[in-house]
């Protein structure tokens, strides 16, 4: 919309730059302020034409200049536009206003290319921000007068600066932009990668786990080679694992939706520890005890068992040969709280929250480390609305899973 003309006294034209400002500050494209910039600059100080220019990254040769005042007709006829030699570029290196009479005299004046308007007057600026001039403002043919005056001056610093924030506020939203579509651009390389890599893995497993669980099922463990039963565990262990990294990076994409309804605490912990009876033979006794009269979750069932099954695991992996784990599944405070507990040492108060860091490996050189399944399973709690804590005990391993319990119908 053009701005009215200008026709009031200095302190008019002092006000409508304020009124103006606020309009420019909320440009973010940085095309659309240099537009913005040199048509307040021609209206409010009385120019026939107005430029702004603005260093490229090597701080020597002009990336973008927008004019004001010159027809795309007559600009198409002059050619490339200047790349900040001349006065421009003197304004520029000396950080300073200057105020000509006739630009054509001053001895740093290259002239003008073909086609190009007659210009005398002229007043430029530097734009300055925080790491020096990194541009120009400049207006020729004063309007209604032969000369650009002191008060001219004074308007075009004030706009210059003002300039100065609204461009680099320009380029850092630009910025932000790029490097925004640079994180999605590598959010949804890494969903590719992981996909593929659920694929390649899957199938090379596939075989892999078919073979071994053919030697192992179903016969007698004492004719069964003990090198099947690590093969087995392993390929286990192994898609276990893809499992963990497709949910965490479902996670970090926000795509893994529970699925809510109502459900038996009690039930879901069964499951989970019929789930893991296998592993537990020959390691650990699993015990499940719980109320008569527990509450129902509104929760995601297949998720509480999954971090069942990951908590009870950890369990018999650290439980005393011959130990004991129990499940014990209570209600109280609107929480249903399930504790998992095991005969093995517990975890030191200072590595309480450390285990829970997928980037933590174990002290002492643990090759193992300690995998996904624990972060994994704190972050799934929080999703269903829940927390997943350990506690530090002397003489057993314990953890916790609190979820909220259904309201009574």
């Amino acid at each position: 919309m053009p701005l009215p003309c200008n026709t009031g006294p200095g302190s008019d034209r002092l006000e409508r730059l304020v009124l103006t400002t606020s309009a420019l500050i909320a440009e973010t494209s940085l095309e659309g302020a240099l537009d913005r910039i040199v048509l307040v600059a021609a209206d409010i100080i009385g120019a026939r034409y107005a430029a702004v220019g603005v260093l490229g990254p090597d701080g020597r040769l002009l990336e973008r200049f927008v004019t004001h005042g010159i027809d795309d007709a007559t600009r198409a006829r002059i050619g490339p536009p200047p790349r900040g030699h001349g006065i421009l570029g003197l304004v520029i290196r000396e950080a300073r206003p200057i105020r000509l009479p006739d630009l054509a005299r001053h001895p740093d004046s290259y002239g003008f290319p073909p086609h190009h308007p007659e210009m005398h007057s002229f007043l430029g600026v530097p734009i300055v921000g925080r790491r020096g001039a990194f541009g120009n403002l400049y207006l020729t043919e004063k309007l209604g007068a032969e000369v650009f005056s002191e008060e001219d001056e004074h308007i075009a610093v004030q706009l210059a600066a003002t300039a100065a924030a609204v461009v680099e506020n320009a380029r850092l939203h630009e910025e932000s932009a790029r490097l925004l579509e640079e994180v999605q651009l590598l959010h949804r390389t890494r969903e590719r990668f992981f996909a593929m890599v659920n694929h390649e893995l899957r199938n090379a497993l596939a075989a892999v786990y078919g073979w071994a669980e053919m030697l192992v099922r179903k016969k007698d463990p004492a004719t069964v080679p003990r090198a099947a039963f690590e093969v087995l565990d392993s390929a286990q262990q192994a898609v276990g694992l893809i499992n963990d990294l497709l949910d965490l990076s479902r996670l970090d994409e926000d795509r893994l939706k529970p699925v809510i309804r109502a459900v038996d605490p009690a039930a879901v912990a069964h499951k989970a520890l019929s789930r893991m009876t296998p592993t537990a033979e020959g390691k650990a006794a699993l015990q499940l005890e719980a109320r008569a009269d527990l509450p129902a979750c509104n929760t995601d069932a297949s998720r509480v068992e999954q971090i069942l099954v990951n908590l009870i695991g950890n369990a018999i992996q650290h439980c005393v040969a011959g130990g004991t784990v129990q499940v014990r599944v209570s209600a109280g405070d609107g929480l249903v709280r399930f504790t998992v507990d095991n005969d093995g040492p517990g975890v030191p108060a200072e590595e309480i929250e450390r285990i829970f860091d997928i980037y933590v490996s174990k002290k002492d050189g643990d090759a193992q480390g300690v995998g996904l399944g624990l972060p994994l399973s704190r972050r799934l709690a929080r999703l269903l609305g829940g927390e997943l804590r350990a506690e530090s005990l002397p003489d057993r391993g314990r953890f916790m899973l609190e979820l909220p319990a259904a309201p009574p119908s």
